[in-house]
């Protein structure tokens, strides 16, 4: 049994916190009181109930909506937030975070890059342990009423640690905490641009803002990609695996990538998001397109995507038009606002 602290109450730290709970760990969920989830309705009912692939009902250790009770005799610490959200509240843990915790950013959005460099400039304990996932691990979905259902759980995600000598420790360490195998990657950089957000989400978005905007409901991905909308996919992710290449990292296809997580065997983009069962089991829409689709994945995954491609002499035009029409749509200059990943960054962490 570990003890395990789950930062965020929204879909996967709901689905995490009572999977772990399950499975013997103590946990301890935390929830910004200004973006509380359904924390106030686990707390009232004591637990999460779970539904789909792992059913029960979860009693949760302990709740909380100050960070030091949460954290502070944590081993784990399970940034399940979005990456701005990550960003928002990494300083206000370094005052309670100890030597030897582990840290763990559970989708790649080079956010483990930004903590390292917060935590090396600060003035608090800096023998802190940090590990990305390429993705999270779970597929599911909560409601506001302390309840998730799991769609589906990957056979495996992949893995990078900072610093990179530890990933092995991490990996043995994590194994009874991540509910799936984990797979060694070279680099936090090699995590990054093995985020499936990047190429799914934006573009979708974009191409069907006027539906989304007139709250048509529809199916997000058999319905919201095309044929011609999977060609821009295409484009996009040939730019990612351009710049995995030219960082000595051997990374697989987009669709190829969805399909090793969830045992599939489709063909290409259109193939995958017409007919996967995990992405079509619900009709899925977003009510707006101000949504984490776009200002968490455009600023945090298109953004340094770009600027690494920029630094590395690629072309990465493809990337960069998609960036500039979000910010023409929602009048944001997400270029200016997004991370940015430089020859040093690359140097230091590669």
């Amino acid at each position: 049994m570990k003890k395990i602290a789950v930062l965020g109450c929204g879909h996967g730290g709901q689905a995490l916190a009572g999977h772990l709970s399950l499975m013997g760990h103590e946990v301890s969920l935390y929830a910004d009181p200004q973006h509380p989830g359904a924390f106030h309705a686990i707390y009232q009912q004591k637990g999460i109930y779970l539904t789909g692939e792992i059913e029960g009902f979860a009693p949760i250790h302990a709740m909380h909506t100050d960070l030091q009770p949460c954290i502070e005799k944590a081993e784990v610490i399970l940034m399940a937030l979005p990456a701005f959200a990550c960003e928002q509240l990494m300083p206000d843990l370094l005052p309670y975070l100890r030597a030897g915790q582990i840290i763990v950013n559970l989708a790649g959005y080079f956010s483990s890059v930004f903590a390292h460099q917060l935590i090396t400039n600060s003035s608090y304990e800096k023998e802190i342990r940090l590990a990305e996932l390429t993705s999270f691990p779970y597929a599911c979905r909560a409601n506001n009423e302390g309840g998730v259902h799991i769609v589906a759980t990957k056979q495996f995600v992949g893995i990078a640690s900072v610093p990179k000598n530890q990933i092995y420790e991490i990996i043995k360490e994590l194994s009874d905490v991540i509910p799936c195998p984990l797979y060694a990657k070279s680099s936090v950089l090699e995590v990054g641009l093995y985020n499936t957000s990047g190429i799914g989400h934006t573009p979708a978005i974009l191409f069907n803002a006027a539906r989304i905007g007139n709250q048509d409901m529809f199916y997000f991905y058999n319905q919201g990609i095309s044929e011609e909308t999977a060609q821009v996919l295409m484009r996009l992710d040939e730019e990612r695996l351009l710049i995995g290449n030219k960082l000595g990292y051997d990374i697989p296809p987009h669709y190829e990538v969805l399909n090793r997580y969830y045992g599939h065997q489709f063909t290409s983009i259109y193939d995958y998001f017409k007919n996967s069962p995990i992405h079509n089991s619900i009709s899925f829409f977003p009510a707006s397109t101000k949504t984490r689709y776009v200002q968490e994945d455009v600023p945090f995954i298109l953004v340094p995507w770009y600027t690494l491609g920029e630094s590395l002499g690629v072309d990465v035009r493809g990337i960069k038009t998609i960036i500039d029409a979000m910010s023409l749509l929602h009048n944001t200059d997400y270029l200016a606002m997004g991370r940015k990943l430089n020859s040093e960054i690359i140097t230091a962490y590669q």
